[in-house]
């Protein structure tokens, strides 16, 4: 991986751990997982990124993005006790994942994995982020998806801009 990779990697974590209020965890490449990143939370936090993106550095900053979120999504839902809170909880104790579901070539896991409201949120917020704060264009492979996408962020602008300011 390029220095410059790297450093811009970890510059762009710190801004994102920043704004949405969260540790800095560990970001690592592994050339094991399938799909494109994941947090693990066993045995220890961390952001695995597929290694095929390694010298991707715009790759990288979805990932990174849309994992964090993820994280956030964690804290926000077992420290809140909001409407969010309770959403974002049950969406996680019956979330579909590549670690329970084909959701690489299987359609209907596919289908099933990328509308659950932390996958359309975490997606929405990376699109929201990078175009925001970061100056990146950022539209999903899918025009149907990205659709969606747009439209979750016009009717939840108040949810994808929720942040460290309200975990405090």
């Amino acid at each position: 991986m390029a220095d410059d990779i790297l450093s811009k990697i970890e510059k762009l974590a710190e801004r994102v751990t920043d704004y949405l209020g969260v540790e800095i965890v560990p970001i690592e490449f592994d050339d094991t997982i399938e799909d494109d990143s994941r947090l693990t939370l066993r045995p220890d936090i961390k952001i695995l990124i597929n290694a095929k993106f390694e010298d991707n550095y715009f790759e990288c900053a979805k990932a990174i993005v849309h994992e964090y979120r993820h994280l956030f999504q964690i804290l926000w839902a077992f420290q809140m006790e909001d409407k969010i809170a309770k959403r974002w909880r049950n969406a996680f104790h019956n979330a579909t994942s590549s670690e329970n579901a084909d959701i690489i070539t299987n359609v209907e896991d596919t289908t099933k994995y990328a509308t659950q409201e932390i996958e359309l949120d975490a997606f929405a917020f990376t699109k929201y982020y990078l175009e925001k704060h970061e100056g990146m264009e950022v539209n999903h492979p899918s025009a149907e998806y990205e659709k969606l996408i747009k439209q979750y962020i016009l009717v939840n602008m108040s949810r994808i801009k929720i942040n460290s300011c309200y975990l405090k």
